[in-house]
């Protein structure tokens, strides 16, 4: 089950993610550089932000468990 990235850090849970946490993208994305953004609810849900344009790209649990949010990780917030 996918809920690690290879560095063994842990993929952000869906459902303890919600509409102004941030979050850290790795570079795995194509609309939008590594980095972090911040969550806002769109018509499909929780979505980030894309680099370019009006798109936002919706997030949801990807990983076997459809909890994990591959290439997505909680922002650490100081």
């Amino acid at each position: 089950m996918n809920t690690h990235d290879a560095k063994g850090r842990p993929y952000a849970k869906i459902s303890e993610l919600k509409a102004g946490d941030i979050i850290e993208l790795d570079d795995g994305f194509t609309c939008a550089v590594a980095g972090q953004r911040v969550l806002k609810t769109t018509s499909r849900g929780l979505a980030f932000d894309c680099d370019e344009g009006e798109a936002a790209h919706a997030i949801d649990g990807q990983a076997d468990d459809g909890e994990h949010c591959i290439g997505i990780y909680k922002a650490q917030v100081k």
